[in-house]
């Protein structure tokens, strides 16, 4: 047995044991021929700007927690550091794991990783604290959103449990961020962006200061807490914690085996193409095998030619097979079975409302009559249109990815009645999208794209030139709240791909592959189409959507597990109390997708709320009466508020007219005044005001039909309520009025409401106010009710408002449908509201500086 060695040569062993291991390191990085960096941070810098191919300056690297000295030798010490392109360019947050030696001394760089990866988006305020790190990002001046780590590990964010799952995601995060445990991550989005920011990070919880202004004072301001993953403060900010769910074993592959820089997406797309190619030709040969056949009913240039016309019926008129024998249903437009999907609230007793989804399935493929395309038809006079991102794809340029499923908001989730794929991966086309505001790539000039504006409506058409969200004819970019683009667009007016495409889809020159394809398109009305099947390539896909009347149609995704539409009803999230349903079992996707976890981004549609905006203390009724078509969904509504009647006309429902009263003096002009309304406008009356009748001593100003009767007096408080030629309302100063445009009609009256302004001593009576979204709102009152008829306007969000006074008579409101019915002539100057049936939603968007299309060749 040996002598044990003394304490002196322990210790003296122990002293010498860093120099060993130092010159060892050294020796082996000479062999190799990497120097160590310089023994300060500029050295750091420098060597970390060599790894990433950038620009790093020292105040912006963070160390992380060391680990024991042999590790931090041999494997390295993590560090976080931001790095840029150029000493200009945006700045991405990067973790490297750089060798150092006992004494701290760095040695060499290992390895360095970009986790963010925003090529817009300037990652700054980088803080660390242990195993926690945080840093917001900058775009377009303003401070965007604030991100949160757990250096640690994924923990329970990682919620995949069989070894096979675990396996995987353990390799992901390694080639994602280093590490089998991968990164934590808390995304914290900002409602409205701010000025500047400053974090905090302390043991337990990281706070948010956001000033809006240059001023040293904090405007907001928020605190996260690790342990809840919740935010405590002000609102207007929303925490999301990333999830890493299990993924199928094949997709994971390929996405895997495509990130690997060696590898890349060629071989991959060359193996898709023989997969597909050979389950095409078995499909094939097994048809033809089965002795089955079929005949086409004719020619099928003339039959693809006869797209049906939208006549404005709900549901879509039948389409025509282009097979001489149909299969049973097929073109037949049928309600889903399920019994809980979500229906239109019932206003009144025996006035139900259709279902707002109807289903067919068409065989549009010549040469495969196997061939399906299954069709939803969504009427979007019932449906909201609106999409989010996945929360992997789009991978934005600006800030964290999106949430992933349907927003958590009550308001919206309990309204879901649909869901349905989005686009391709950001790798396959960066193709833009903007999801409430909040920009995740840059629209491409020239790609189909779907916009949904602040109104509710939302169109469908080829983006123009601009790479900004602006440039669609009629449309101000202000109104604009999210759009989705991909691809070339698969159907304009009567082509099908129009622009020659050949490629959808497929990296490698071919022929468009036989897989899982979707779409969405609208109709000439504007109701929305969602197209999907199985054995598929994209000009058989263009061909069901002509087939089913669209004008315009936009390729979606492909690809089993990637493309599916969903029935769903949620009663409660936290429960998870919901209902949900395939479109067809051959999908590949799961039910609740796109309710708990979409990678990728999606539609939803939700069932559209009747009723105007509600503020306290006044709910809104079905006003009695006739209601303008179809009446199961009202147009006119009316509350009680501050002792005053309110009656509502929704935007669109009513359009109006201003006819004089037989008692208005004589304007001595020799033009006959216009008493009475056009018999087609007479027919769709649904109620009349009367505002008196001015005198020859105190005459004012009135015009009919584009005829001017009496000039303006442009007394003091006037105003004038005009009635344009499309039967809008909108009210101007009296000195404001200039010339009275065609088939317009005006009448000036007492004006009460002028932004902010309001007359307060103005207490009964009728008054007419507009607000900016276009509802329109006539308010009674007596002399005993107390409250000023602006004051209860304003409440309304009316910024223009005038006193329905003329002079000569009190104001009266009659109603079609009850005991006072309107008529065709009255003494009174009248203002008539006339029925407009409900529109769908929907319209074909056009450029206003369209892109050229491809030259021939």
């Amino acid at each position: 047995m040996s002598a044990p060695l003394a304490p002196s040569s322990v210790q003296s062993l122990r002293f010498l044991r860093p120099l060993f291991v130092f010159a060892a390191l050294a020796a082996a990085a000479a062999l190799l021929g990497a120097a160590p960096p310089p023994r300060h941070i500029e050295g750091v810098a420098l060597a970390l700007e060599a790894a990433a191919h950038g620009v790093v300056k020292p105040e912006n690297i963070r160390w992380e927690p060391a680990s024991t000295p042999l590790n931090d030798a041999t494997r390295g010490r993590w560090v976080l550091f931001l790095a840029s392109d150029t000493a200009s360019a945006p700045k991405d947050l990067w973790r490297a794991r750089v060798t150092v030696s006992p004494e701290g001394a760095p040695l060499e760089v290992v390895e360095a990783r970009n986790l963010t990866s925003t090529a817009v988006g300037d990652d700054t305020t980088l803080v660390v604290n242990g195993t926690h790190a945080a840093f917001a990002t900058v775009a377009f001046g303003q401070v965007q959103s604030v991100t949160l780590l757990d250096l640690a590990g994924e923990g329970t964010q990682n919620q995949t449990e069989k070894w096979p799952d675990r396996l995987m995601a353990a390799i992901t995060n390694v080639q994602n961020t280093g590490t089998w445990a991968g990164i934590a991550r808390v995304d914290i989005t900002l409602d409205q962006p701010a000025k500047r920011v400053g974090l905090a990070l302390g043991s337990d919880a990281l706070s948010i200061q956001l000033a809006d202004d240059d001023s040293a004072l904090v405007s907001r301001h928020a605190k996260l807490d690790f342990a809840r993953g919740e935010l405590e403060g002000d609102l207007g900010m929303h925490a999301q914690a990333e999830r890493h769910l299990p993924k199928p074993i094949v997709f994971w592959a390929v996405d895997t085996v495509r990130a690997v820089p060696w590898i890349g997406a060629g071989p991959i797309a060359w193996l898709e193409e023989k997969v597909f190619s050979l389950k095409d030709s078995a499909k094939q040969a097994a048809f033809k095998m089965s002795g089955k056949g079929a005949e086409l009913a004719g020619k099928v240039e003339t039959l693809s030619g006869e797209a049906p016309k939208d006549n404005g019926a709900w549901p879509p008129p039948p389409i025509r097979s282009i097979w001489k024998t149909p299969d049973p249903k097929e073109g037949e437009w049928a309600p889903p079975t399920q019994a809980w999907i979500k229906k239109f609230p019932l206003l009144r007793e025996g006035d139900a409302a259709p279902s707002a989804f109807f289903g067919t399935f068409v065989r549009p493929d010549d040469t495969r009559p196997y061939s399906r395309v299954l069709m939803v038809a969504m009427d979007m006079r019932q449906l909201d249109l609106d999409m989010e991102a996945g929360s992997e794809d789009p991978k934005p340029l600006v800030g964290p990815p999106g949430v992933g499923h349907i927003p958590r908001d009550t308001a919206i989730a309990s309204r879901v009645s649909a869901a349905f794929n989005g686009g391709f991966k950001t790798e396959h086309g960066t193709y833009g999208m903007m999801v409430k505001k909040r920009v995740l790539l840059p629209a491409q000039p020239g790609a189909a794209a779907v916009v949904v504006l602040k109104d509710g409506r939302f169109g469908m058409g080829t983006w123009g030139t601009s790479h900004d969200v602006s440039g669609i004819l009629g449309v101000s970019p202000n109104d604009i709240v999210s759009f989705r683009q991909n691809l070339d667009p698969l159907l304009d007016a009567d082509k099908i791909n129009p622009n020659g495409r050949a490629l959808w889809g497929f990296t490698l020159p071919g022929t468009s592959m036989q897989t899982e394809r979707s779409g969405m398109c609208v109709t000439p009305l504007g109701h929305l189409i969602y197209a999907w099947g199985e054995d598929l390539n994209a000009g058989t896909l263009g061909k069901a959507m002509k087939m089913a009347g669209c004008v315009y149609g936009m390729h979606l995704d492909m690809n089993p597990h990637h493309t599916g539409f969903v029935y769903s009803n949620v009663t409660e999230m936290r429960g998870r109390n919901w209902k949900s349903d395939l479109l067809s079992s051959q999908m590949g996707i799961s039910p609740d997708r796109y309710i708990e976890y979409a990678p990728k981004d999606f539609f939803y549609v939700m069932m559209r709320d009747p009723f105007p905006p509600t503020i306290e203390g006044a709910p809104w009724k079905l006003d009695p009466g006739t209601q303008p078509s179809p009446s199961w969904f009202g147009g006119l509504f009316n509350t009680q508020l501050d002792g005053a009647d309110v009656l509502e006309v929704e935007p669109a429902r009513a359009s109006f007219r201003i006819r004089a009263g037989t008692r208005e003096p004589d304007a001595k002009t020799g033009v006959h005044p216009s008493f009475e309304l056009a018999t087609e406008d007479a027919k769709r009356v649904l109620f009349a005001v009367g505002m008196g009748a001015s005198t020859e001593r105190r005459p004012k100003g009135l015009g009919t039909e584009g005829r001017l009767l009496f000039e303006m007096s442009h007394a003091e408080k006037m105003g004038v309520l005009i009635s344009d030629p499309d039967g809008r309302l909108k009210i101007l100063r009296a000195d404001e009025f200039a010339t009275l445009p065609q088939r317009s009609d005006v009448a000036e009256l007492p004006l009460i409401l002028e932004g902010t302004t309001a007359d307060e001593s103005v207490r009964s009576g009728m008054a007419l106010g507009v607000n900016p979204e276009g509802r329109t709102f006539v308010v009674r009152a007596s002399r005993s009710h107390g409250a000023a008829l602006a004051s209860v306007l304003k409440k309304f969000g009316c910024t223009s408002a005038v006193l329905l006074d003329r002079g000569g008579a009190a104001a009266f409101l009659h109603r079609s449908g009850t005991g006072t019915p309107p008529r065709s002539r009255y003494e009174e100057t009248v203002l008539y509201g006339m029925a407009n049936a409900l529109a769908p939603r929907g319209f074909r968007f056009e450029a206003e500086h369209p892109v050229p299309p491809p030259a021939k060749k």
